[in-house]
């Protein structure tokens, strides 16, 4: 991982909307039993991505997702996974096209990811973004407390919200590596496909479990 990127993007053709949601493994099935602690996240994020579907309905739906670098299973990376979960469950029939790049990716694997939706052969791609900020913010977070992670992650959402494509970019990887903040390359690519956007709104955050979720919403 090196250090920020942070040069300016052109719009890539095609993607006319993104919405970054939460992707927690808890929202799995194997993950549900007598206890289903994901609902309400689930169902937050199901709900903003049938209306943003609504809005698109013949629109290409493509996932972009963070995954470890060495997968220990075949099933697809978590991000990619709840993506498809949702879709499902909010009834899409559409297709779905998958981007994965590992969550510590190097500039040119950040690159590969944005090379790969620009060649989607679509004239409305809308971007399904799993990515989850810092994973530090109390005592009992997975990774315990983090003075820094409050600023980071609220320096994130003020950029989610107000469409600050290049505060995105500027993100420290190494610190958001320390953070636990394992939506960064996602987010990465996010910014370089649809920078600048004409409509950006921050829907929910939120931290129940020390790992602060989001479902952010941008849009030409």
């Amino acid at each position: 991982m090196t250090g920020p990127v942070t040069e300016g993007a052109e719009p890539i053709s095609g993607v006319i909307a993104a919405l970054v949601l939460p992707s927690p493994p808890m929202q799995l099935p194997e993950y549900v039993g007598a206890a289903d602690p994901a609902a309400a996240i689930r169902e937050r994020s199901a709900a903003a991505l049938a209306d943003l579907l609504a809005r698109h309905p013949k629109a290409q739906v493509v996932v972009v997702s963070g995954r470890e670098r060495a997968a220990r299973h075949t099933k697809g990376s978590v991000g990619e996974r709840v993506g498809r979960l949702l879709l499902a469950q909010v009834g899409w029939a559409g297709s779905v096209r998958s981007v994965d790049l590992p969550f510590d990716a190097c500039p040119d694997e950040i690159e590969a990811a944005v090379a790969a939706v620009a060649g989607v052969p679509a004239s409305a791609t809308v971007l399904l973004i799993p990515a989850d900020l810092s994973a530090k913010r109390t005592e009992k977070a997975p990774g315990h407390l983090d003075p820094r992670a409050a600023a980071v992650d609220d320096g994130v959402l003020a950029a989610l919200a107000s469409g600050d494509d290049a505060a995105l970019r500027a993100l420290d990887p190494a610190l958001c590596a320390d953070l636990w903040l394992t939506g960064w390359a996602a987010l990465q690519v996010l910014a370089r496909c649809l920078p600048q956007p004409g409509s950006a709104r921050v829907v929910w955050s939120g931290d129940p479990y020390g790992v602060l979720y989001v479902l952010a919403r941008w849009g030409r």
